[in-house]
């Protein structure tokens, strides 16, 4: 018998981390007033997957971007973050076309005081590192 984490699947079928941070969210700022937030399920949240084995925080945070918002930019990390959950920082320029996948249907540029309002607990104290 090992004492080695066990990995855990989730609904979708792939394997998650057995260690933290177990996933990453980004923040995409715009004119540094605006968020995107976007919606699955009728929850709003910006863009956010849980890290697969051995997947460096960088990797799983530019994942979530591209495979829920359609987009690859430039991320920094929020220092100040929960070390259980990695989020980092991207800024937009104007507004890029966004292609909201994995369930998502519908996205917002959302004001960031407006955008923590719309939010969980959890994503709004998210939201609240850049406010």
């Amino acid at each position: 018998m090992t004492n080695e984490p066990q990995l855990q699947v989730p609904l979708d079928g792939l394997f998650l981390s057995p260690t933290p941070p177990w996933g990453a969210s980004v923040l995409v700022l715009r004119e540094r007033t605006d968020v995107l937030l976007l919606r699955r399920d009728g929850q709003w949240s910006p863009p956010a997957v849980t890290r697969l084995p051995d997947e460096p925080a960088a990797a799983c945070a530019a994942r979530a971007l591209e495979e829920i918002a359609g987009l690859t930019l430039a991320l920094w990390p929020v220092a100040e973050a929960d070390p259980a959950w990695a989020v980092f920082v991207a800024t937009a320029n104007d507004s890029p076309l966004v292609r909201p996948g994995n369930g998502y249907d519908r996205h917002e540029w959302v004001p960031i005081d407006a955008a923590r309002d719309r939010c969980t607990d959890l994503v709004s104290t998210t939201l609240g590192l850049v406010a």
